[in-house]
């Protein structure tokens, strides 16, 4: 069910609180209100734009899941190298025909900066941005959806051993405050970590973007935290690219982190 606005002062104060403020933090929506949506919309940087973009891995999954949905599915990636959800103008792809689709979008998915959740300045500047954003989007009759980024990895200069809970703090705080669902990517990243360590889901050379093997977690966290139909046992391994036994793998993780991150 959807968060009220009503108290937004509060909640806004509560979403730049220290982390050890927020600690028990749990998301209060747990699926879409429209499940299996036809038309989405991904906004947010190379982490979505790497290794041929999330917005394929996801409609592929759908289509090989849902055949039926085929010819109705139109995915559209507006992204941009480096940017955070203020550099975007979401108003303006919203639109009917601005991205080359007569029809409205049913969801749209909004991913922050790497950093976003590293200090209060820019918690701040995170908020505004899916505030301002989610007030257009929702006057199309589109839902919000926010993208859980994951936190970086021990090759990057700034690893943090805490920065996840930052990060996941942020999105669930920002998420409950407009009643947006949050796909928890960040979290299904630390638990495929947690039981395989050796599958690298970040490329080496800066701990940040995701290696195919990333993507792909990534894109069945997000098919399962959308669509009602299990992603374990999806039959799309990014056209045999990622090893099955892999595949099978992270589909498991995310749907077990979904399903841990939505029951808290």
């Amino acid at each position: 069910m959807k968060a009220s606005f009503a108290g937004i002062g509060l909640l806004a104060m509560s979403a730049l609180l220290p982390v050890s403020a927020m600690a028990d933090t749990v998301p209060q929506v747990d699926a879409l209100e429209s499940p299996n949506p036809k038309q989405l919309l991904y906004v947010g940087n190379s982490y979505q734009y790497y290794n041929n973009s999330l917005h394929n891995y996801v409609k592929r999954m759908v289509e090989a899941a849902h055949p039926e949905m085929a010819e109705d599915l139109n995915s559209k990636s507006a992204t941009i190298s480096g940017a955070r959800l203020s550099h975007h103008e979401v108003k303006g792809y919203l639109f009917p025909g601005a991205l080359g689709l007569a029809d409205p979008f049913d969801a749209v998915v909004l991913q922050g900066h790497s950093n976003a959740a590293l200090s209060d300045e820019n918690r701040q500047t995170f908020r505004a941005a899916v505030m301002r954003h989610h007030q257009a989007i929702e006057a199309t009759g589109a839902e919000t959806v926010l993208y859980m980024t994951p936190a970086y990895s021990e090759d990057h200069d700034s690893y943090d051993p805490g920065m996840f809970d930052k990060i996941e703090d942020l999105y669930t705080t920002v998420g409950n405050e407009i009643g947006a669902l949050v796909v928890p990517v960040g979290l299904a990243f630390q638990n495929a970590y947690e039981q395989r360590p050796e599958l690298a889901l970040h490329v080496d050379y800066d701990g940040s973007h995701p290696t195919p093997e990333g993507t792909y977690l990534a894109a069945a966290t997000v098919y399962a935290a959308l669509y009602d139909t299990s992603v374990v046992g999806n039959p799309y391994t990014y056209y045999g690219r990622i090893a099955e036994n892999d595949a099978a793998f992270l589909q498991q993780v995310a749907e077990d982190t979904v399903e841990e991150y939505y029951s808290r």
